[in-house]
């Protein structure tokens, strides 16, 4: 087992492991069973973990783990030390997570201003419409490009309504349509998809799978999944997706061709497993015959 997630565990005074969580111990790769004496052992070859161990040094140390380097520091205490174990890359993450969040607000204020004036662009078409009706020729000269305008800002309408229902959802409590969320998403990944020639399917009828997650933080799980499935998946290659009812709850699935993982996204499975429990429900990932299977199982709205 390894983990992406920050670990602690707690040593008496005479440097005895009295507890120590799973992620601290995959962190640093200690083998089950005795925590001291495995703690002990990585340090034998580690003197910067070692002179951590014993209280000398610097109070944080960077040593080698499973899945990369680990920073490792020593906070005192009265009756021992807590030592807390984290990716020396998490601060890294929670700078992703803090611009992805600020870029989320930025793009839905932004798509909000780009909404007003199309819709004044639409009220001026019909305004220009309306005044050319009387002019005989000139009005079937006009009509065709009138309604290829038209045609255009309703499609960029769509895009921004899709781009704000999946950046900045609105549900009422407890009543998340799952299958417009997944559907709106898909959309918006469209031109990435056709850039790469990925087939995108998704069965997802609007309306009718409904859940009482949070809608915001549903649909940020929603497009992590989709997008890393997107994104490792080899051109040409296929992705469907696909919201339902299983009489007890709601399930979103997605199932692409499994090419390689991506190495600088390696912690989202974790993620997005804690963001799943989060919101009551669980995930899972199968990788089987070359094709990757990620079931969302969700909590329904107790209304059908």
């Amino acid at each position: 087992m390894t983990t992406h997630l920050p670990g602690a565990a707690f040593l008496d005074p005479a440097g005895a492991v009295v507890a120590a969580d799973p992620a601290f111990a995959a962190l640093l790769g200690l083998a089950p069973g005795d925590p001291t004496a495995a703690l002990r052992a990585r340090a034998g070859d580690a003197p910067a973990l070692r002179a951590l161990l014993a209280g000398d040094g610097a109070p944080a140390v960077v040593v080698p783990g499973p899945a990369g380097e680990v920073e490792v520091e020593r906070v005192p205490a009265g009756a021992g030390a807590l030592l807390l174990a984290r990716p020396l890359r998490a601060a890294e993450w929670l700078e992703h997570a803090m611009r992805s969040q600020g870029l989320a607000r930025l793009a839905a204020g932004l798509a909000h201003d780009v909404k007003n004036p199309l819709n004044a662009m639409a009220l001026q078409l019909a305004l220009l419409a309306e005044k050319l009706s009387g002019a005989g020729d000139a009005a079937a000269a006009a009509a065709p490009h009138l309604a290829a305008l038209r045609d255009q800002i309703g499609k960029v309408n769509a895009v921004v309504r899709r781009f704000l229902d999946v950046a900045d959802p609105s549900a009422p409590l407890g009543d998340t349509d799952a299958g417009t969320l997944l559907a709106d998403t898909a959309g918006l990944l469209a031109h990435e998809a056709r850039r790469r020639s990925i087939a995108l399917a998704v069965d997802a009828p609007r309306g009718a799978v409904r859940t009482r997650c949070d809608p915001a933080r549903l649909g940020r799980l929603v497009l992590g999944l989709l997008t890393r499935a997107l994104a490792e998946t080899p051109d040409g290659g296929r992705v469907a997706a696909h919201a339902a009812g299983d009489g007890q709850g709601v399930q979103v699935g997605i199932a692409h061709a499994a090419g390689a993982p991506d190495p600088e996204t390696g912690y989202y499975s974790e993620v997005a497993t804690a963001a799943a429990r989060a919101l009551g429900g669980s995930l899972s990932v199968a990788r089987e015959g070359g094709e990757e299977r990620i079931l969302l199982r969700l909590p329904g709205n107790g209304h059908g």
